[in-house]
């Protein structure tokens, strides 16, 4: 719900704008009362985008401040409201990622400005934290063809990197990389897309290594560089090993679970208590999804069905065994988002593609698939 506003009657030098598009605000929200619209179609974006999850956390950060006698109040008082921003910038950036790899764009937008606005005003303007968020920000730019204020805001990340020298740390600068390489693939210019990204694996590989599922997405956008290019031979290489890694970190993480699961189970028995399979599976996948964080998941999911897509293609020089490794990472991711229809389908999908043939990867593959059916 909205309540209007009429300009005229605010304080004198005081003007409220839009959250989302920073004109004059004509309405506020009725529940927090500190956020202002031009109008209802922006109201109901932003309650829509983000709004709606930190309603009650803006009203006490933008609230009036509270008479504090006292130094130590005053302290605590600031490290409270530090805090709050804190999990403000956290789940903001977090929704707005979510949304980007779910496809939501224009969605995106209203979470996207509110990070970085809210990263701002906890480190300050320049600052190396406020980096993520500008990226963020850039990409949602990117996802909604507004290609001029997305290399802006990516410029500005750069700038701040600059400023920093040696002491801005690589994932910083794998993130900018990364996006600016989206930026020049979205312009249609591959080529300049792939200077970006080959920075960009090389300073992600620097933080986390070459076979890190953080360093899978800069592999995954050079292939999509080198399809622009119509470099098919290129790209499956790339793809190949963006699905390894996702397929190496969730099957991996999958079996280590069933065997310590297993473990208790044994142990459980031993006293006298028996645990259903469900449950044990149930208790797998949770595990696995303390490893993710929501937009984590969005990321691999729409890595992932893109690589299945292009796998699938009669184009691609692809082995069924490729395709067997794509549905089953698909299957145990949706099995994490809780998506079970998906999942099984999926899972069903691996297992014929799995059949062993008594090669040593078809042994591997056909182990691995027990240990997802008996999780699903």
């Amino acid at each position: 719900m909205s309540l209007s506003l009429n300009p005229l009657a605010n304080p004198r030098g005081t003007k409220l704008t839009c959250e989302v598009c920073q004109k004059s605000a004509f309405s506020q929200c009725t529940h927090c009362k500190v956020t202002f619209y031009c109008g209802r179609d922006h109201q109901a974006e932003d309650w829509d985008g983000i709004h709606s999850k930190v309603c009650t956390l803006l009203a006490v950060l933008r609230g009036p401040k509270p008479f504090l006698n006292s130094e130590e109040q005053r302290r605590q008082y600031a490290d409270q409201r530090a805090e709050k921003l804190k999990k403000l910038v956290n789940l903001t950036s977090t929704e707005a990622r979510r949304l980007l790899y779910d496809g939501q764009h224009r969605r995106a937008l209203p979470a996207a400005q509110l990070a970085s606005r809210s990263a701002v005003d906890l480190y300050g303007s320049g600052s190396l934290n406020t980096i993520p968020t500008m990226v963020v920000l850039g990409e949602t730019c990117i996802g909604i063809e507004l290609y001029n204020q997305a290399e802006q805001f990516l410029s500005q990340a750069k700038w701040c990197v600059s400023q920093a020298g040696p002491m801005a740390p690589s994932y910083m600068v794998s993130l900018i990389n990364r996006n600016m390489g989206r930026l020049y693939i979205a312009m249609g210019d591959p080529k300049q897309a792939m200077t970006y990204l080959a920075e960009d694996v090389y300073h992600s590989s620097q933080e986390y290594g070459t076979e890190h599922i953080r360093t899978s997405g800069g592999y995954f956008n050079m292939g999509r560089a080198f399809l622009l290019e119509n470099s098919m031979d290129v790209a499956i290489p790339l793809f190949d090993q963006v699905l390894s890694i996702w397929h190496s970190f969730l099957t991996g993480n999958a079996t280590d679970s069933a065997s310590e699961v297993q473990d208790e189970d044994v142990s459980t028995q031993t006293s006298g208590s028996r645990e259903g399979s469900g449950n044990r599976g149930a208790l797998i996948l949770r595990v696995l999804d303390q490893e993710l964080d929501d937009a984590q998941k969005a990321e691999a999911l729409f890595m992932l069905k893109e690589i299945t897509a292009t796998f699938a293609s009669s184009s691609a020089p692809s082995t069924p065994a490729q395709l067997c490794q794509c549905y089953q990472s698909l299957a145990l991711l949706f099995a994490i988002m809780n998506q079970r229809e998906q999942a099984t389908e999926h899972c069903q999908s691996a297992k014929t593609l799995c059949q062993d043939d008594g090669g040593k990867e078809q042994q591997r593959l056909s182990a691995v698939q027990r240990t997802i059916q008996n999780i699903i």
